[in-house]
């Protein structure tokens, strides 16, 4: 197998140009994260304080003592007991260390699920994938210092929503796993319970802080943001909407997500050719579309699904072509209200996320389409054979 740099040098120049961008944005981006450690990683920030409280038996909630009022611990009580080492270091080491890590966990991750996907894209150059993808979200991660990239182990102590996964058990195999299943279960709800019991005010602070997030956009760009941003466009036109209509329209598209996947999965199983791998790419591609919070960073999450996408589609370059050229524009020099045309741009990542879900959940439908197309065409070539023989064999009584 032909190395990274042997492959785009023996490539086309656009491959060896592109890979040659990225590399220089990563370069310049992580030439100023380290260079202004005091500025950049403000999520680190957030942990170190958390664990600095925890050790202090204080409370992490709250606003940080010079810091902006938005950045704020919002994880539960005790994911700041896993923060207390960090306390040790002073802030700037912390950040070091933890790029650091950061840096190896996802190289190993990458390695880990290119190897489970067991097959190579080609249609867009690997750097450059990995730099730009939904939205730039891995750079967006590295410049937050956000946890999202440990998500497969330590995330899912200081973020609730992983146990979304928990069902995949139950379905990625022919029989489901209901011991880890409900293990799992156990675990995560052991784990909430104890949020409760040893810290039932830190608890309280902390369901707060959380219902009190309104983010949405371009550091949130979830379901629920599209759906807030089209109610609030309605109003401009003088709509009396209520503010109930956004999540109403929120969970009707997310229910709508869900049943077609269960569906397909269904046909999956039905058609016997249920494929671990698919269940769980599809698995992650609707857990971005029906999440009502989605950061930037977060959609790292769906790397693994965009290569696999990638891989098995022929015609990338010209969908791409076709993405380029006909992408709407905001057109802010024309000052005119144009729905939901800003949203390509603002909500990109939740645009590729829905592309990639409907792209792995069509393909059964594909193939049944190609099937019953060529069960059709042998039908009615036996059909025209039959009346051929008919017709001959009257010619011949004929004669």
């Amino acid at each position: 197998m032909r190395s990274w740099l042997e492959h785009v040098l023996s490539g086309p120049r656009w491959r060896l140009a592109l890979e040659a961008w990225a590399i220089v944005v990563v370069a310049a981006a992580l030439w100023q994260i380290v260079g202004k450690v005091h500025v950049y990683q403000w999520d680190v920030l957030v942990y170190w304080w958390g664990g600095r409280a925890f050790a202090h038996g204080q409370s992490p909630y709250g606003a940080i003592p010079g810091q902006p009022e938005y950045l704020h611990f919002v994880y539960p009580p005790i994911a700041a007991a896993l923060f207390a080492p960090l306390a040790i270091l002073k802030p700037s080491a912390a950040k070091l260390l933890w790029i650091t890590l950061k840096a190896l966990a996802f190289w190993l991750t990458v390695r880990l699920w290119r190897r489970a996907i067991g097959t190579e894209q080609h249609a867009v150059p690997p750097v450059f994938f990995f730099t730009f993808a939904f939205g730039s979200a891995a750079l967006v991660d590295f410049t937050a210092g956000n946890i999202a990239v440990f998500v497969v182990v330590l995330a899912a102590q200081c973020k609730l929503t992983p146990v979304f996964f928990l069902g995949l058990l139950l379905v990625v195999d022919e029989r489901p796993h209901w011991g880890p299943f409900l293990g799992g279960g156990a675990l995560m709800a052991a784990l909430v319970g104890a949020n409760v019991l040893f810290f039932p005010g830190q608890t309280r602070e902390f369901l707060a802080s959380v219902s009190a997030l309104g983010e949405r956009g371009w550091g949130d760009p979830s379901t629920l943001g599209v759906m807030q941003d089209l109610v609030d466009q309605l109003r401009g036109l003088r709509l009396p909407l209520p503010g109930a209509t956004a999540y109403a329209l929120y969970l009707a598209a997310a229910a709508l997500i869900v049943a077609h996947t269960v569906r397909w999965w269904r046909a999956q199983r039905v058609a016997g050719t249920a494929r671990p791998l698919e269940i769980v790419l599809v698995t992650l591609a609707t857990y971005a579309l029906v999440m009502p919070r989605m950061k930037d960073y977060s959609y790292v999450a769906l790397l693994p699904v965009a290569w696999y996408a990638l891989a098995g589609r022929q015609a990338v370059t010209a969908s791409l072509a076709v993405l380029a050229v006909l992408v709407p524009r905001p057109l802010p020099q024309l000052k005119l209200w144009l729905p939901l045309v800003p949203q390509p741009y603002v909500y990109a990542p939740l645009l590729a996320a829905l592309v990639l879900w409907a792209m792995l959940t069509g393909i059964e439908r594909d193939e049944a389409v190609a099937g019953r197309r060529s069960t059709d065409d042998i039908d009615e070539m036996s059909r025209g054979w039959r009346r051929s023989v008919v017709r001959a064999g009257s010619h011949d009584a004929r004669r």
